[in-house]
Protein backbone atom coordinates (compact mmCIF):
# COMPACT_ATOMS: atom_id res chain seq x y z
CA UNK A 1 0.00 0.00 0.00
CA UNK A 2 2.73 2.39 0.95
CA UNK A 3 4.65 1.47 -2.20
CA UNK A 4 1.59 2.20 -4.35
CA UNK A 5 1.12 5.53 -2.63
CA UNK A 6 4.73 6.44 -3.27
CA UNK A 7 4.41 5.54 -6.94
CA UNK A 8 1.29 7.67 -7.24
CA UNK A 9 3.04 10.56 -5.52
CA UNK A 10 6.08 10.19 -7.79
CA UNK A 11 3.81 10.31 -10.84
CA UNK A 12 2.19 13.48 -9.50
CA UNK A 13 5.58 15.06 -8.87
CA UNK A 14 6.85 14.13 -12.33
CA UNK A 15 3.80 15.63 -13.95
CA UNK A 16 4.12 18.83 -11.93
CA UNK A 17 7.85 19.05 -12.66
CA UNK A 18 7.24 18.61 -16.39
CA UNK A 19 4.71 21.42 -16.35
CA UNK A 20 6.99 23.60 -14.25
CA UNK A 21 9.89 23.04 -16.67
CA UNK A 22 7.68 24.11 -19.56
CA UNK A 23 6.71 27.25 -17.69
CA UNK A 24 10.32 28.08 -16.85
CA UNK A 25 11.31 27.54 -20.49
CA UNK A 26 8.65 29.97 -21.68
CA UNK A 27 9.47 32.45 -18.93
CA UNK A 28 13.18 32.54 -19.79
CA UNK A 29 12.86 32.73 -23.56
CA UNK A 30 9.92 35.12 -23.64
CA UNK A 31 11.88 37.44 -21.35
CA UNK A 32 14.80 37.31 -23.79
CA UNK A 33 12.44 37.92 -26.71
CA UNK A 34 10.94 40.89 -24.90
CA UNK A 35 14.41 42.31 -24.27
CA UNK A 36 15.61 41.93 -27.84
CA UNK A 37 12.40 43.25 -29.41
CA UNK A 38 12.48 46.23 -27.05
CA UNK A 39 16.08 46.93 -28.09
CA UNK A 40 15.10 46.59 -31.75
CA UNK A 41 12.27 49.06 -31.22
CA UNK A 42 14.61 51.54 -29.52
CA UNK A 43 17.04 51.27 -32.43
CA UNK A 44 14.24 52.10 -34.85
CA UNK A 45 13.24 55.03 -32.66
CA UNK A 46 16.85 56.21 -32.82
CA UNK A 47 16.81 55.93 -36.63
CA UNK A 48 13.59 57.95 -36.66
CA UNK A 49 15.22 60.70 -34.59
CA UNK A 50 18.38 60.73 -36.74
CA UNK A 51 16.21 60.89 -39.85
CA UNK A 52 14.52 64.01 -38.45
CA UNK A 53 17.94 65.54 -37.80
CA UNK A 54 19.01 64.72 -41.35
CA UNK A 55 15.90 66.43 -42.73
CA UNK A 56 16.67 69.55 -40.68
CA UNK A 57 20.30 69.73 -41.86
CA UNK A 58 19.44 69.20 -45.54
CA UNK A 59 16.56 71.68 -45.36
CA UNK A 60 18.81 74.35 -43.85
CA UNK A 61 21.28 73.86 -46.69
CA UNK A 62 18.52 73.99 -49.31
CA UNK A 63 17.12 77.23 -47.92
CA UNK A 64 20.59 78.79 -47.84
CA UNK A 65 21.36 77.80 -51.46
CA UNK A 66 20.56 80.77 -53.75
CA UNK A 67 22.59 79.99 -56.87
CA UNK A 68 21.96 76.33 -57.74
CA UNK A 69 18.19 76.43 -58.23
CA UNK A 70 17.94 72.83 -59.45
CA UNK A 71 19.90 71.56 -56.44
CA UNK A 72 17.76 73.66 -54.11
CA UNK A 73 14.51 72.22 -55.48
CA UNK A 74 15.87 68.66 -55.42
CA UNK A 75 16.97 68.97 -51.80
CA UNK A 76 13.62 70.41 -50.71
CA UNK A 77 11.74 67.57 -52.42
CA UNK A 78 14.11 65.04 -50.85
CA UNK A 79 13.45 66.55 -47.40
CA UNK A 80 9.72 66.23 -47.90
CA UNK A 81 10.04 62.58 -48.92
CA UNK A 82 12.47 61.73 -46.12
CA UNK A 83 10.13 63.38 -43.62
CA UNK A 84 7.29 61.15 -44.85
CA UNK A 85 9.50 58.08 -44.34
CA UNK A 86 10.18 59.33 -40.80
CA UNK A 87 6.43 59.51 -40.14
CA UNK A 88 6.00 55.90 -41.24
CA UNK A 89 8.96 54.86 -39.09
CA UNK A 90 7.35 56.57 -36.10
CA UNK A 91 4.17 54.57 -36.75
CA UNK A 92 6.32 51.43 -36.98
CA UNK A 93 7.90 52.17 -33.59
CA UNK A 94 4.53 52.81 -31.95
CA UNK A 95 3.06 49.58 -33.31
CA UNK A 96 6.08 47.54 -32.24
CA UNK A 97 5.79 48.90 -28.71
CA UNK A 98 2.07 48.26 -28.33
CA UNK A 99 1.56 45.08 -30.36
CA UNK A 100 4.81 43.18 -29.77
CA UNK A 101 6.89 44.40 -26.83
CA UNK A 102 3.91 45.07 -24.58
CA UNK A 103 2.41 41.63 -25.30
CA UNK A 104 5.69 39.86 -24.60
CA UNK A 105 6.15 41.73 -21.32
CA UNK A 106 2.85 40.30 -20.02
CA UNK A 107 4.37 36.83 -19.87
CA UNK A 108 6.27 37.73 -16.74
CA UNK A 109 3.00 37.79 -14.77
CA UNK A 110 1.50 34.91 -16.75
CA UNK A 111 4.42 32.64 -15.90
CA UNK A 112 4.43 33.81 -12.29
CA UNK A 113 0.79 32.77 -11.81
CA UNK A 114 1.39 29.47 -13.64
CA UNK A 115 4.28 28.61 -11.29
CA UNK A 116 2.07 29.37 -8.30
CA UNK A 117 -0.52 26.92 -9.64
CA UNK A 118 2.13 24.21 -9.91
CA UNK A 119 3.33 24.95 -6.38
CA UNK A 120 -0.21 24.69 -5.02
CA UNK A 121 -0.72 21.37 -6.81
CA UNK A 122 2.46 19.94 -5.31
CA UNK A 123 1.33 21.08 -1.87
CA UNK A 124 -2.01 19.31 -2.28
CA UNK A 125 -0.29 16.14 -3.52
CA UNK A 126 2.03 16.22 -0.52
CA UNK A 127 -0.97 16.56 1.75
CA UNK A 128 -2.69 13.56 0.17
CA UNK A 129 0.47 11.48 0.53
CA UNK A 130 0.72 12.46 4.20
CA UNK A 131 -2.88 11.34 4.77
CA UNK A 132 -2.20 8.01 3.09
CA UNK A 133 0.87 7.42 5.25
CA UNK A 134 -1.11 8.34 8.35
CA UNK A 135 -3.84 5.83 7.49
CA UNK A 136 -1.31 3.09 6.82
CA UNK A 137 0.38 3.68 10.18
CA UNK A 138 -2.95 3.48 12.03
CA UNK A 139 -3.83 0.24 10.27
CA UNK A 140 -0.48 -1.25 11.18
CA UNK A 141 -0.51 -0.15 14.81
CA UNK A 142 -4.21 -0.34 15.66
CA UNK A 143 -5.89 -2.54 13.09
CA UNK A 144 -8.93 -2.96 15.34
CA UNK A 145 -9.44 0.75 16.10
CA UNK A 146 -12.23 1.33 13.64
CA UNK A 147 -12.90 4.85 14.83
CA UNK A 148 -9.38 6.11 14.09
CA UNK A 149 -9.26 4.16 10.86
CA UNK A 150 -12.59 5.62 9.72
CA UNK A 151 -11.45 9.14 10.59
CA UNK A 152 -8.16 8.66 8.74
CA UNK A 153 -9.98 7.20 5.74
CA UNK A 154 -12.36 10.17 5.72
CA UNK A 155 -9.45 12.61 5.79
CA UNK A 156 -7.71 10.66 3.03
CA UNK A 157 -10.81 10.71 0.84
CA UNK A 158 -11.08 14.46 1.30
CA UNK A 159 -7.37 14.97 0.57
CA UNK A 160 -7.61 12.64 -2.43
CA UNK A 161 -10.59 14.53 -3.81
CA UNK A 162 -8.73 17.83 -3.37
CA UNK A 163 -5.65 16.37 -5.03
CA UNK A 164 -7.61 14.96 -7.95
CA UNK A 165 -9.44 18.24 -8.43
CA UNK A 166 -6.22 20.25 -8.17
CA UNK A 167 -4.29 17.98 -10.53
CA UNK A 168 -7.09 18.09 -13.07
CA UNK A 169 -7.23 21.87 -12.79
CA UNK A 170 -3.45 22.04 -13.25
CA UNK A 171 -3.67 19.88 -16.36
CA UNK A 172 -6.34 22.15 -17.79
CA UNK A 173 -4.40 25.27 -16.88
CA UNK A 174 -1.17 23.91 -18.32
CA UNK A 175 -3.06 22.95 -21.47
CA UNK A 176 -4.43 26.49 -21.72
CA UNK A 177 -0.99 27.93 -20.97
CA UNK A 178 0.65 25.87 -23.71
CA UNK A 179 -2.08 26.75 -26.21
CA UNK A 180 -1.90 30.45 -25.38
CA UNK A 181 1.87 30.37 -25.69
CA UNK A 182 1.66 28.82 -29.16
CA UNK A 183 -1.04 31.20 -30.34
CA UNK A 184 0.72 34.26 -28.94
CA UNK A 185 4.11 33.31 -30.36
CA UNK A 186 2.62 32.79 -33.80
CA UNK A 187 0.49 35.93 -33.59
CA UNK A 188 3.31 38.13 -32.30
CA UNK A 189 5.73 37.07 -35.02
CA UNK A 190 3.10 37.52 -37.73
CA UNK A 191 2.31 40.95 -36.32
CA UNK A 192 6.00 41.85 -36.31
CA UNK A 193 6.37 40.72 -39.93
CA UNK A 194 3.27 42.68 -40.96
CA UNK A 195 4.57 45.83 -39.27
CA UNK A 196 7.94 45.48 -40.99
CA UNK A 197 6.38 44.76 -44.38
CA UNK A 198 4.09 47.76 -44.04
CA UNK A 199 6.96 50.10 -43.21
CA UNK A 200 9.47 48.76 -45.71
CA UNK A 201 6.99 48.70 -48.59
CA UNK A 202 6.22 52.36 -47.93
CA UNK A 203 9.93 53.09 -47.48
CA UNK A 204 10.70 51.53 -50.87
CA UNK A 205 7.92 53.59 -52.45
CA UNK A 206 9.11 56.87 -50.96
CA UNK A 207 12.82 56.23 -51.45
CA UNK A 208 12.10 55.42 -55.11
CA UNK A 209 10.53 58.86 -55.40
CA UNK A 210 13.48 60.37 -53.53
CA UNK A 211 15.85 58.71 -55.99
CA UNK A 212 14.02 60.34 -58.88
CA UNK A 213 14.05 63.71 -57.12
CA UNK A 214 17.81 63.63 -56.61
CA UNK A 215 18.50 62.13 -60.05
CA UNK A 216 16.52 65.02 -61.53
CA UNK A 217 19.01 67.63 -60.30
CA UNK A 218 20.35 69.38 -63.45
CA UNK A 219 24.08 69.81 -62.93
CA UNK A 220 24.60 71.67 -66.22
CA UNK A 221 21.86 74.16 -65.41
CA UNK A 222 23.29 74.78 -61.95
CA UNK A 223 26.81 75.22 -63.36
CA UNK A 224 25.45 77.75 -65.85
CA UNK A 225 23.77 79.61 -63.02
CA UNK A 226 27.03 79.60 -61.08
CA UNK A 227 29.06 80.86 -64.04
CA UNK A 228 26.54 83.61 -64.74
CA UNK A 229 26.75 84.71 -61.14
CA UNK A 230 30.53 84.56 -61.31
CA UNK A 231 30.80 86.76 -64.44
CA UNK A 232 30.69 90.61 -64.04
CA UNK A 233 28.07 92.18 -66.39
CA UNK A 234 29.41 94.53 -69.15
CA UNK A 235 27.51 97.57 -67.85
CA UNK A 236 28.99 97.11 -64.39
CA UNK A 237 32.42 96.54 -65.95
CA UNK A 238 32.22 99.79 -67.97
CA UNK A 239 31.03 101.70 -64.93
CA UNK A 240 33.96 100.38 -62.91
CA UNK A 241 36.33 101.43 -65.75
CA UNK A 242 34.90 104.97 -65.79
CA UNK A 243 35.20 105.15 -62.02
CA UNK A 244 38.81 104.01 -62.12
CA UNK A 245 39.67 106.50 -64.94
CA UNK A 246 37.97 109.36 -63.13
CA UNK A 247 39.80 108.52 -59.95
CA UNK A 248 43.12 108.41 -61.83
CA UNK A 249 42.51 111.81 -63.45
CA UNK A 250 41.49 113.33 -60.15
CA UNK A 251 44.62 112.01 -58.53
CA UNK A 252 46.74 113.44 -61.38
CA UNK A 253 45.13 116.91 -61.05
CA UNK A 254 45.75 117.00 -57.35
CA UNK A 255 49.36 116.03 -57.96
CA UNK A 256 49.77 118.92 -60.43
CA UNK A 257 48.18 121.33 -58.01
CA UNK A 258 50.70 120.64 -55.31
CA UNK A 259 53.73 120.06 -57.62
CA UNK A 260 56.67 122.61 -57.92
CA UNK A 261 56.35 124.87 -61.07
CA UNK A 262 58.93 124.30 -63.85
CA UNK A 263 62.04 126.47 -63.66
CA UNK A 264 61.52 127.22 -60.02
CA UNK A 265 64.14 125.95 -57.68
CA UNK A 266 63.91 126.18 -53.97
CA UNK A 267 66.89 128.25 -52.66
CA UNK A 268 69.15 126.45 -50.34
CA UNK A 269 71.44 129.45 -49.58
CA UNK A 270 71.54 131.10 -46.24
CA UNK A 271 69.91 134.56 -45.79
CA UNK A 272 73.30 136.32 -45.45
CA UNK A 273 74.53 134.87 -48.73
CA UNK A 274 71.37 135.98 -50.53
CA UNK A 275 71.59 139.52 -49.24
CA UNK A 276 75.33 139.76 -50.22
CA UNK A 277 74.65 138.69 -53.79
CA UNK A 278 71.84 141.24 -54.10
CA UNK A 279 74.13 144.08 -52.93
CA UNK A 280 76.83 143.14 -55.40
CA UNK A 281 74.35 143.14 -58.24
CA UNK A 282 73.11 146.60 -57.33
CA UNK A 283 76.70 147.96 -57.15
CA UNK A 284 77.50 146.64 -60.56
Amino acid sequence: MIKANRLQHVACEQQAKFIQDRILLVERHFAELCTVFAAYTRKNAGLRDKSDEMVKVIQDYAEAENVNKSLKNGLLQFCSTLSAVGDYRDAQVQRLETKVVSELSQYEDICKHAKEDVKNTLTVCEKELARRKHLDRIRERNPRNRQQISLAESELLKAGADASRTVKALEEQSDMFEKKKLQDMKSLLLTFISIELSFHSKAVEFFSKAYQDIAGIDEDEDMEEFRNALRVPDSISRLDTVKRTSFHNSSFSLANLFATPPGFKRSHETPNQSRTETTLCETI
